[in-house]
């Protein structure tokens, strides 16, 4: 009897990785025309190594796939996109706050 063994390596990415951004189109459910346009609106960073091939942090990953599914699922156009994230991270820091207020009130 043979036995194959497949070894797999993974890579944990962080602050200082780039992905390309034909590579976030997939992960994200998202064309290339879209990661572009959301990198000119400020959601993303984006840098041009060489020409044409355009790269995003892998930081962005998460803002981007919430943008897919937000284009995909529910129709929304890349400025729209934009504006929910904004407003999505805007109440996860409010909540924060208030987490951290309501503590200091449960402590007094």
């Amino acid at each position: 009897m043979v036995r194959v063994t497949q070894v797999l390596e993974a890579h944990v990415l962080g602050e200082g990785d780039w992905i390309a951004a034909r590579e976030i189109c997939g992960l994200c459910r998202l064309d290339l025309e879209a990661v572009l346009e959301l990198a000119q609106l400020g959601v993303v960073s984006s840098r041009e190594q060489v020409p044409g091939e355009w790269q995003i942090p892998a930081t962005a990953l998460p803002r981007l796939r919430v943008a897919g599914r937000l284009m995909q699922d529910l129709g929304v156009n890349v400025s729209g996109a934009a504006l929910a994230l904004e407003l999505l991270e805007a109440q996860r820091e409010l909540e924060k706050r208030l987490r951290r207020l309501e503590r200091l009130v449960v402590d007094y």
